[in-house]
């Protein structure tokens, strides 16, 4: 299976003879394990090549991560990076946006276009606008999600693709009535698309 990039660390806790190909239309930053210590727990959410949840993984399956065009990460966008941020990496979500099927010989062609909201976690009671001080943008906005993949389906096989949400993860520390408090931040950036045959 081709691999020609990775995202994050691929874990070789999955079952024995199975494998995730991962590719990635442009090079990713893996996450360091400092970093991924620091965050706390967000569920419905995954960084690919890691922590593959099971109604996601499938044997033999592609994961391609493509950011939109027009995608320039925040941390170049910007003089410096905002001192109440950090920057996780990326994550997946779990949720199916888009998905086409079909049998071989054929090309599966499937394009996303979405708008999605800012994902937060731990922001119970806080001020989303404090939130969007620390972070370098607005958490009540909603963001596009495009992009468009082709799989090649062989003759006498099932081709399957679906499309998930990609996102750029942040850890943000906000001050809140004297005590600083930890909101987990996802802003969408792109889609991930998972490609498999039956």
């Amino acid at each position: 299976m081709n691999r020609t990039a990775r995202i994050g660390t691929l874990i070789g806790a999955m079952a024995v003879g199975v494998s995730l190909g991962i590719t990635s239309a442009t090079p990713a930053m893996a996450q360091s394990e400092a970093k991924a210590a620091a965050a706390s727990p967000v569920s419905d959410f995954f960084e690919p090549g890691a922590k593959i949840p099971g109604n996601v993984f499938k044997p033999g399956a592609e994961l391609v991560i493509k950011r939109n065009a027009d995608y320039v990460r925040s941390l170049s966008a910007v003089p410096a990076q905002p001192q109440g941020r950090v920057d996780l990496g990326e994550s997946c979500g779990t949720e199916v946006i888009s998905k086409t099927s079909g049998n071989g010989k054929t090309t599966l062609v499937l394009s996303v276009v979405k708008e999605r909201a800012v994902q937060l976690s731990g922001d119970a009671g806080i001020s989303k606008g404090l939130i969007s001080l620390e972070v370098g943008f607005s958490v009540t906005n909603t963001y596009k999600v495009s992009n468009e993949t082709r799989y090649e389906v062989p003759s006498g096989k099932h081709g399957n693709v679906e499309a998930y949400p990609l996102y750029e993860h942040y850890l943000a520390t906000v001050p809140w009535h004297g005590f600083s408090r930890k909101v987990d931040v996802l802003k969408p950036i792109g889609v991930c698309f998972n490609q498999w045959l039956d």
